[in-house]
């Protein structure tokens, strides 16, 4: 059909390749095609009929919502700033920007007292636009939250006149993660365990955990009138990525195809079905955005996202059982209102809390018919007398909503059998309030799950989410679960609470992930519960094919992957120990680096005159220093990151250390006034650990970690302390090197080729990432349980790996210094596979796999 391109050439079309079983599928738009990943090479069936329907039904005329739908609200981030300027000091503004901090603090992290302005702006922002594209799929009345304090109707028309250009149902995936992390700054997502799954990922986690049979139930006693089974749920539903891939793994079932069910009947067993948590203020808005995206039509009920700790730690908000039953929350000047229990448990909570609160702002009576069914009618007028005089002296447009995001935690408890999460990666060192950290520990040890000692600051709160999610909102019956979860869940150390708990409880089925969920933050695994047991296997890329992309669906993804059965290993120690302490030794600890790492510099008579490195962290942040110091105190420091590769060492930095040959601070040190402002600087910026060193010579030299490497001999092995791969090679000059390698003094040079092989060999990789007790880190953890031998002149297969690994460090030195131009290179010489070889027969790999 041809068109008159003038008048639609604002239009967008679809363009459909089929021989009527397979099916490729285009858009076009004013700004050229855009393919429809899901609909490549893609079999129509039962399963996707409708969603074809759909996108045959679809509004023409707007373009699809931008993948990096951030790009639309910067202008708009801008201009919110300066409103919030103006109205920063108003009663009502500093009331939901206080309730919203407090909800940052029950986490444990908060931003710095300098950032937290921007922060609740911008957060402000996030929660609008969220809100208005629920508004344009969902009939619930639209609450803004912490953003009610946004009244200006021409910023407010001004972000509905963006957000109504596009088409935000029809993009598949969580498009509102792409909108977080495109405004949110990286730093700030990591302080609170913010990993945002892939599509691909959460998709193939709904398959497998909401099953059909599930999915049949729910439909005979939804449509039968009968109690309904649990529900399914996210505990940190951050986004909406798992609960949208749930509505779609419902909505596009066999059994819902079969059920003929009505969009508006479908839609309204799948609201109560789907229920989520999160702690963060963003969460439920965009939660309820993405919810809206993927239901077959406008719900008529309220949706399940509540906001608040499901691990129902937080001491300030819980049910008061000693003090009458009731339900207590605290206000910006700290005046207690307690609720009583049956209140808040009525099943017309939600409508009667919007009236109780709106009579209180308004400072009318007590709304008549509210105590109805209240057997302790006075708790409930004097909650009503104290709201009432909480929004006369602190402003309101909040408590309605915040109650019911409060309440909706409790009435939670009981009601789930499925549950799907990617819970926060939170170490216990990066809890800042010591409530929280308090609290978190006194559960995990109830739980047992708290491992103590020296893992205790490594210890993952994503544990507790597993175990503690399950004991307070899992049903009797049979549960399904998938959670993601770190891959140190697969090893110990710090998660061996965990792993000891699922022993005895049931232990998961294991899907190692590897890095392809979070290729820049760490490696993944998927724990299933519920499931017939299977042993554990890893997903890989195929050959000649490229890793999944974040947005790709699983049917895509699983294309191009395939899984294999993990192989364990039995667990012996190396030859490489005096006594029972290993050889292998830590570098020094050389930060903060803007106070001993040079940036630039020039020489001067016998001195040297610079500025150290502009620092991008914590309390160090935008920080550098001017320095004059002797030449003799700049030393060469190895680092990993940019030093350090395969068979090969590339360009060490410089570093201000006023050290004597052998190691020792010298004690004219203190004449020079550039060394006594750096110590002034680290003594007023210094963490508050019991274990952080008073002085900046402590720091750096912790433990003796940089006066052990002295004097520094040759024949030396040094490898990184933590990353995704080992790799080594041979320190060749009289260089220092930091916290972040490992060094391993050998007897020759040939011993030091050797280790450098085994160490290297693409065969050990599995080995000695399975040895690691932590998501990232090598340390000395793989010498305990990889069986290394020491070099033996006399045995063939060392002297040929040592051969072999001389002509690697050959080929090596004429490459990019890459790491992966240097595996590529490896590869083609062929030098790769023989090292691989000669190291198996070593290592006897396949005669010592217990699995």
């Amino acid at each position: 059909m041809f068109l008159d391109e003038d008048d639609n050439r604002d239009l967008s079309w679809i363009g459909i390749l089929t021989d009527s079983q397979v099916w490729y599928i285009w858009e076009f738009t004013a700004t050229g095609p855009k393919y429809l990943t899901y609909w490549k090479r893609r079999r129509l069936d039962s399963t996707n009929i409708k969603q074809l329907e759909r996108l045959f039904k679809r509004t023409v005329g707007k373009d699809w919502a931008p993948e990096d739908p951030a790009v639309l609200f910067k202008d708009s981030l801008i201009s919110l700033q300066v409103l919030y300027k103006r109205r920063a000091g108003e009663r009502d503004v500093k009331t939901q920007r206080e309730l919203w901090f407090r909800q940052l603090q029950i986490s444990g992290n908060q931003p710095a007292e300098s950032h937290k302005d921007e922060l609740f702006v911008l957060h402000t922002l996030l929660i609008t636009v969220a809100t208005k594209i629920s508004e344009i799929y969902g009939n619930e009345a639209a609450r803004y939250g912490f953003a009610g304090w946004v009244v200006d109707t021409d910023w407010l028309s001004g972000l509905n006149e963006i957000i109504s250009k596009y088409n935000w149902r029809q993009e598949t995936g969580d498009i509102l993660r792409a909108l977080y992390m495109g405004l949110v700054d990286k730093k700030d997502r990591h302080i609170y365990g913010e990993y945002y799954t892939p599509d691909w990922v959460a998709e193939m986690i709904c398959d497998k955990v909401i099953d059909d049979n599930f999915i049949s139930q729910w439909i005979e006693d939804y449509t039968s009138g009968k109690e309904t089974l649990g529900g399914v749920m996210d505990p940190a539903c951050g986004s909406g990525t798992f609960l949208y891939h749930a509505i779609r793994r419902v909505v596009e079932s066999k059994p819902v195809d079969n059920a003929s069910m009505g969009d508006r009947q479908l839609t309204d067993m799948i609201v109560e079905m789907i229920c989520g948590v999160d702690i963060h203020p963003v969460a439920v808005a965009m939660t309820k955005a993405t919810i809206h995206r993927a239901l077959p039509t406008n719900p008529s009920k309220p949706l399940r996202i509540y906001q608040g700790d499901s691990l129902q730690v937080n001491p300030s908000v819980k049910y008061r059982m000693d003090v009458g039953e009731t339900f207590n929350v605290v206000s910006r000047n700290n005046i207690e209102i307690g609720f009583p229990i049956e209140f808040i448990q009525h099943s017309e909570f939600d409508a009667r809390m919007y009236r109780f609160a709106n009579a209180a702002r308004d400072g009318k009576p007590f709304p008549p018919g509210l105590d109805k069914d209240i057997q302790n009618k006075q708790v409930l007028h004097k909650a009503f007398e104290t709201l009432t005089q909480i929004c006369r002296d602190e402003g309101n447009g909040i408590w309605a909503w915040y109650m019911i995001q409060r309440v909706g935690i409790y009435r939670l408890n009981k009601t789930v059998s499925r549950f799907v999460a990617n819970p926060p990666w939170v170490r216990m060192s990066n809890i800042q309030d010591k409530q929280r950290k308090d609290n978190v520990i006194e559960l995990a040890q109830k739980l047992k799950l708290w491992v103590g000692g020296k893992n205790a600051t490594g210890f993952n709160i994503a544990s507790l989410f597993v175990v503690k999610c399950k004991e307070l909102y899992g049903v009797k019956n049979a549960i399904r679960q998938g959670w993601v979860l770190p891959d140190a869940a697969m090893r110990g150390g710090n998660w061996q609470g965990y792993i000891d708990k699922v022993k005895i409880t049931g232990a998961p089925n294991v899907v190692d992930l590897d890095d392809l969920a979070f290729p820049a933050h760490s490696k993944a695994c998927v724990n299933y519960f519920g499931l017939r047991k299977q042993k554990s296997v890893r997903l890989v890329v195929k050959e000649d094919e490229s890793k999944p992309a974040e947005r790709e669906n699983w049917d895509m993804a699983q294309k191009k992957l395939k899984t294999v059965l993990v192989t364990t290993y039995e667990k012996r120690g190396s030859s490489w120990f005096v006594g029972k302490r290993c050889i292998a030794r830590q570098g020094a600890i050389i930060t903060p680096q803007c106070l001993v790492l040079t940036q630039s510099q020039t020489v001067q008579g016998d001195d040297i005159m610079g500025k150290t490195k502009l620092s991008t962290k914590g309390e160090w942040k935008g920080l550098s220093f001017d320095f004059t110091v002797p030449k003799s105190w700049v030393k060469q420091v190895l680092f990993n990151k940019g030093g350090l590769l395969p068979y090969r060492l590339d360009t060490p930095k410089d570093a201000i250390l006023p050290i004597d040959d052998r190691g020792r601070f010298l004690p004219e040190r203190a004449d020079i006034k550039w060394w006594r402002d750096a110590s002034d600087q680290w003594k007023a910026r210094r963490g508050i650990g019991k274990s952080t060193p008073t002085t900046l010579e402590g720091q750096i030299d912790f433990g003796g970690k940089l006066n052990n490497q002295f004097p520094i001999g040759k024949d030396i092995v040094v490898y990184n302390t933590s990353g995704s791969n080992l790799y080594a090679a041979r320190l060749t000059t009289k260089l220092i090197i930091d916290s972040s390698l490992y060094r391993v003094p050998t007897d020759s040079k040939t011993e030091a080729r050797f280790l450098c092989g085994i160490i290297n060999a693409d065969c050990m990789l599995e080995r000695f990432q399975q040895a690691r007790k932590s998501d990232r880190h090598f340390h000395t953890y793989f010498w305990r349980e990889v069986p290394i031998p020491r070099y033996d002149k006399d045995n063939k297969h060392h002297v040929k790996l040592a051969r072999l690994v001389s002509r690697a460090e050959k080929v090596v030195a004429q490459c990019d210094p890459k790491y992966n131009a240097i595996k590529q290179a490896l590869k083609k010489d062929g030098v790769a596979g023989e090292i691989d070889n000669v190291v198996s027969e070593i290592m006897g790999i396949g005669q010592d796999k217990t699995s």
